[in-house]
């Protein structure tokens, strides 16, 4: 023999909380389970057939999942069971909707903002200056400069099509264009983490990003110096008054700068370029 499912019973619960601004959905349901013999194992009990899984069935309403399970054994009647099972939308992070009836997955991502410190080689001084020594020649290594840099933090829904490679695709990447009012390539996107599960009753994926701000842009920059510059396509020698070979300014294309003229600065890029508004919600 094998135990019995008798459905849902009569008594019924549901409610609707705040849990870290989230709206949150709890259900209560009870279902009876008619065993095949007096000393049942527990477990068996647990595992019939219609009994909720918890991590795994839904709700009726298909918004919360199954998180607990209880059986209770009648004891004036030890054939029957009563199964109550606990459901919940729950899902630990913050989100900006309101509305659980509303699609997650169009949801605006509550962001948390922080700072860390970034060291960086500069080629200019905060007033914009040329790092060069009092003849106007440059220092080749410019110099180190510490900042704070904004970071913002945030959780969003996705669909579960969204594959691993589309992740690993959103990591360490900058914005190609405007975004978020940020010009382009001064925003570092990084994936936190990234979570297929059931949430809201739904097979989506959770996904943690951050971006960081770089109001001088994520590029590698260098003082355009050499040994050598460019004379009518011709490389020749930088010498000085006395014919010796100096690190000279360049201007960009490779030929010299007027004595004193502070080079061009070049830039290199560490990331590649990306539009975030194809995957990040604003």
């Amino acid at each position: 023999m094998t135990h019995t499912f008798r459905g849902e019973q009569r008594p019924g619960q549901s409610s609707i909380r705040s849990s870290g601004g989230l709206p949150v959905l709890d259900e209560t349901y009870h279902h009876l389970v008619i065993a095949d013999s007096t000393t049942a194992d527990r477990l068996s009990i647990l595992a019939t057939t219609g009994v909720p899984v918890p991590g795994v069935t839904v709700s009726s309403w298909g918004a919360a999942i199954c998180k607990h399970v209880d059986a209770v054994r009648r004891p004036d009647q030890i054939l029957y069971w009563d199964i109550t099972s606990e459901f919940s939308s729950d899902v630990d992070e913050r989100q900006s909707s309101f509305n659980p009836r509303t699609d997650p997955q169009a949801w605006i991502p509550v962001y948390e903002t922080k700072f860390e410190r970034l060291q960086e080689n500069v080629t200019k001084d905060a007033a914009g200056t040329a790092v060069a020594n009092s003849a106007g020649q440059p220092f080749e290594n410019g110099i180190i400069r510490a900042r704070f840099i904004p970071i913002w933090e945030f959780f969003q829904f996705e669909a579960d099509t969204v594959t691993d490679q589309d992740v690993i695709d959103r990591n360490e990447v900058v914005n190609s264009v405007t975004f978020q009012g940020r010009a382009a390539k001064t925003l570092l996107c990084n994936v936190m983490s990234s979570v297929i599960g059931y949430y809201y009753g739904e097979r989506r994926r959770l996904t943690k990003y951050s971006l960081r701000y770089n109001v001088a842009t994520w590029q590698h920059k260098r003082l355009d110096v050499g040994t050598v510059y460019l004379s009518a396509g011709e490389h020749l020698p930088y010498l000085d008054k006395s014919g010796n070979v100096m690190l000279g300014a360049l201007n960009g294309s490779g030929e010299k700068v007027t004595p004193g003229t502070a080079p061009s600065v070049l830039t290199f890029d560490m990331y590649t370029s990306v539009a975030f508004a194809a995957f990040l919600r604003t």
